[in-house]
């Protein structure tokens, strides 16, 4: 097993389509999948404020965010695990990058009506405690391997 460098680590979060969020909850681990996008180095997730998450995150923000993917010839694997903070994005140019990003993660064309119609809902429903939200892993470490498979050889 080796360890990746910084400029490995951010492609591998850049092309991974999604990842694992674990949370703590009091003394049981909590882990969920989630898309994702990374920006200037961040990852940022949209998630609705209910249900157990929500209530983890309420109780302990801190978090371990996970991508894992196979080399295209399952020769090897990598992953990347950020250990730090879910905060909530409230920064609507933050918001706009993010929902942005998003659009042309999935194919979708961000100067089109899609775009501005998600950008209202944000708008309109930032201080709505119910309303989808935009949060931010602020990273207090971060760290990724990669090893050859062992399977098959």
């Amino acid at each position: 097993m080796q360890d990746l460098d910084h400029d490995a680590m951010i492609q591998l979060l850049k092309t991974t389509p999604e990842g694992f969020l674990a949370m703590c909850d009091e003394n049981r681990p909590y882990c969920l999948p989630f898309g994702y996008v990374l920006i200037d180095g961040s990852v940022y997730i949209s998630l609705f404020p209910k249900g157990r998450k929500w209530d983890c995150l309420q109780k302990n923000p801190q978090v371990c965010f996970t991508v894992f993917a196979w080399r295209d010839d399952h020769s090897a694997w990598s992953s990347v695990a950020i250990d730090g903070k879910l905060e909530l994005v409230e920064d609507m140019a933050m918001i706009r990058r993010v929902v942005k990003a998003n659009m042309l993660k999935l194919g979708i064309d961000p100067s089109g009506e899609y775009f501005e119609k998600r950008m209202r809902y944000y708008e309109q429903n930032l201080d709505n405690p119910n309303a989808l939200k935009i949060t931010k892993v602020t990273a207090e470490h971060m760290g990724g391997k990669t090893m050859q498979a062992m399977a098959g050889k």
